[in-house]
C-alpha cells in the first residue's frame, strides 16, 4: 500500500480545522437532535466542541464506537474503562469495552485503519534516548501500520516536514526548537492523545537480591542483571550462582529482532543480543561490541570492532556480522529503525569498518545499538532467531515453555575480561522468567517466594512493598507515553473539534492517581519527561492552555 494514499483530500481538511487558534474562542453550538429526536444538551466545553463537530460531519447523537485494552494490561484496561464512562455521561456517545488477548489485540491495532475499525485504542509505547523514537513511528505518513505504529494513518505535510528535519539536525539547540514546532503542530491536529508519561518500577526479594537497578526504558529489565557497558550487576543474596526467577508480563511474541512488536520480546532478549554501542541508565552511548568509533564527516562513522567475541553458535564476531545483521532489516516490519538512516557498510577489515548514511541523523549513535546476530541467521539457515535467538550476551537462551517461562544460561564464552566495577563472568548462572499475564498473580508469586523479582506488578501495590519490610523498590522515570488512538478515518472522528472535545474529558489526573497510584505524570505531548532537555514544562503548559484549553 502506497501509505500516502488519500493524504492530500486529508490534509486540506485538516487546513481549514487547524485555522483555529484557540478552541476557547469558538462559537459552538448549544444542542444537536439525537436519533430519538431528543435533543443532547452541551453543558460543558468539551461538550459544545464535540457538537460542533458532530454538526460539521452531519452526524446524530448518540456516535456508537468500542474502546479496547489488551487482556494482560490491568492498569490499561482500567482508564479505558474511565475514558468510556466520561464519554457516555455526555450521552453524545454510546461506547462499548471489551479486552483482547494480546496477539489478537496487536492485530486489530496494526489493522484499525486498513480494516476501518470503527475502534478506539489504548495503548502505551516505549522509545529510546532521543525524541526521534517517540515521533516518527507514531506519526510520519510513511510508517503507517502495519509497517510502523501510525496506527490511524494520520498524514500532515508539515509533521513529516518537521520529523525529518529533527532527524537530520544534529546541533542541540536547532534540534529542540524543532521539536517544540512539531509538538505544536501535533497539538493543533491531534491525531491521537497523549494522557501519561510513565513510571518504571521494580520489587524484588531481599532474601534473594542484594540490590537492583531501574533502567528507564521498558524492555531492559534485566540489562542489569549484568550490564558491562554501565558497571552495573546483580548478586543474589545468599552468595550463590544458581538461579535468578523474574517476571514477564505476556507471551513472547517474536524474538527475531526484526520482527519484534512488544516489549517482553524485548525485555527476554536484551541479554542475549548485544549491538555496537549500548546507552548506560544515564542515556549516555558506551562502547559494546565496538571498542571505539568517531564520525568522520556528516554521514560516515567508523567504528572499531572488539576482538575475541564469539556468539553463542560459536562464530567469531567480523565486520560482516555488523553489514548483515543491518541489512537483514531491509523489508522486514522493522525495517524503519535502519532505513531511516541506512546506505551501506564499508568493511575495511575483520575488525574496522564504516556505516555511511544517507543523511546527516541526529540520534545515530542512540540508534545503532541494534542487535548484532550471527551469519548463520541469513535465509533458511540455523538458528531461525523467532525459535531460537542468538547473539554474544553474557546470557544465551536455553528454553522455553510457551506461555510458561523463558529460561536464559550464563554464557561461559562472553568477551569481557572483568574491571573494577564489574566481575568477569555473571554472577547468576540461570535466568527463569515466568510468564504471568495477571498483574495480582505476579504479586502472587512474589509475596509467596516464587519470584524474586518482578517488574509487573499493579501500580497500587508498589507504595506498600516500598514500606514492607523485606522487599526493595527501585522507580525512575520511564521512556514511556500512555495514549488514546481515534479512528480518524471514520466519522465523525477525522473532524478535529470532535477530538478535542474528547480529549478535553480524558479524566488524566484520575487515570494517574487511580489506575497508577500517583506513579507517572500527567501528559499530553509525545515526547516524555524523560527527556528533559525536549520536554519543557513551561512550554507544554503554554501549547496545551492555547490548543486543548
Amino acid at each position: 500500500m502506497d501509505c500516502r494514499e488519500g493524504k492530500d483530500e486529508a490534509v486540506d481538511r485538516r487546513s481549514v480545522l487547524g485555522g483555529f487558534a484557540t478552541v476557547g474562542s469558538l462559537g459552538l453550538a448549544g444542542c444537536i437532535s439525537a436519533e430519538d429526536d431528543d435533543p443532547v444538551e452541551a453543558e460543558t466545553e468539551a461538550e459544545r466542541l464535540i457538537l460542533r463537530g458532530f454538526e460539521d460531519e452531519g452526524v446524530d447523537a448518540p456516535v456508537e464506537t468500542t474502546i479496547y485494552a489488551n487482556a494482560e494490561n490491568d492498569e490499561r484496561s482500567r482508564w479505558a474503562q474511565l475514558v468510556q464512562h466520561e464519554l457516555n455521561e455526555t450521552e453524545l456517545f454510546d461506547v462499548g469495552f471489551q479486552q483482547l488477548e494480546w496477539g489478537s489485540y496487536e492485530q486489530l491495532c496494526l489493522n484499525m485503519a486498513e480494516n476501518e475499525e470503527n475502534c478506539l485504542i489504548t495503548l502505551d509505547i516505549s522509545g529510546g534516548w532521543d525524541p526521534h523514537s517517540y515521533v516518527n513511528l507514531l506519526f510520519h505518513s510513511a510508517h503507517w501500520a502495519p509497517n510502523g505504529f501510525n496506527f490511524n494513518h494520520f498524514a500532515d505535510d508539515r509533521v513529516d516536514e518537521l520529523i525529518d528535519a529533527g532527524r537530520s539536525e544534529s546541533d542541540r539547540t536547532e534540534r529542540v526548537e524543532i521539536y517544540e514546532q512539531l509538538q505544536e503542530r501535533l497539538l493543533q491536529q491531534l491525531p491521537i492523545s497523549i494522557l501519561r508519561y510513565g513510571e518504571e518500577a521494580t520489587v524484588y526479594r531481599r532474601d534473594s537480591v542484594e540490590r537492583w537497578r531501574q533502567y528507564p526504558l521498558p524492555g531492559i529489565e534485566y540489562d542489569t542483571v549484568y550490564a558491562p557497558y554501565a558497571g552495573e550487576y546483580v548478586e543474589l543474596a545468599d552468595g550463590g550462582d544458581a538461579e535468578l526467577v523474574g517476571d514477564a508480563v505476556a507471551t513472547v511474541s517474536n524474538p527475531d529482532p526484526i520482527r519484534m512488536h512488544d516489549t517482553t520480546s524485548n525485555m527476554v532478549t536484551s541479554l542475549i543480543y548485544e549491538g555496537l554501542l549500548a546507552v548506560d541508565f544515564e542515556g549516555r552511548p558506551q562502547p559494546q561490541l565496538a571498542t571505539d568509533w568517531e564520525q568522520l564527516d556528516e554521514t560516515t562513522y567508523r567504528f572499531e570492532l572488539r576482538e575475541g567475541v564469539t556468539f553463542h553458535n560459536g562464530e567469531s564476531l567480523t565486520a560482516d556480522h555488523v553489514r548483515f545483521s543491518l541489512e537483514r532489516y531491509e523489508g522486514s516490519p522493522r525495517a524503519n529503525d535502519v532505513y531511516d538512516w541506512y546506505e551501506g557498510v564499508d568493511v575495511v577489515d575483520d575488525h574496522e569498518l564504516e556505516i555511511r548514511l544517507v543523511e546527516e541523523y541526529g540520534p545515530f549513535e542512540t540508534s545503532v545499538g541494534l542487535p548484532i546476530v550471527p551469519l548463520a541467521a541469513g535465509d533458511d539457515g540455523e538458528p531461525d532467531l523467532s525459535e531460537r535467538p542468538v547473539g554474544t550476551g553474557p546470557y544465551a537462551f536455553a528454553g522455553r515453555d510457551e506461555g510458561e517461562y523463558w529460561r536464559l544460561n550464563r554464557f561461559e564464552d562472553h568477551w569481557f575480561d572483568g574491571d573494577d566495577d564489574v566481575p568477569e563472568t555473571p554472577p547468576i548462572e540461570t535466568i527463569t522468567l515466568r510468564i504471568v499475564s495477571e498483574s495480582a498473580s505476579r504479586q502472587a508469586a512474589l509475596e509467596a517466594g516464587e519470584l524474586d523479582v518482578a517488574t509487573g506488578l499493579p501500580a497500587e501495590s508498589i507504595p506498600d512493598f516500598d514500606e514492607a519490610e523485606g522487599y526493595g523498590v527501585e522507580r525512575s522515570v520511564a521512556g514511556a507515553i500512555d495514549f488514546l488512538v481515534y479512528p480518524r478515518y471514520l466519522e465523525p472522528f477525522g473532524n478535529v473539534d470532535v477530538r478535542r472535545g474528547i480529549d478535553r474529558l480524558i479524566p488524566r489526573e484520575r487515570i494517574v492517581n487511580e489506575v497508577y497510584a500517583g506513579a507517572g505524570s500527567v501528559g499530553y505531548t509525545p515526547i516524555p519527561s524523560l527527556l528533559a532537555e525536549y520536554a519543557d514544562p513551561d512550554f507544554e503548559a503554554a501549547i496545551v492552555d492555547e490548543y486543548l484549553g
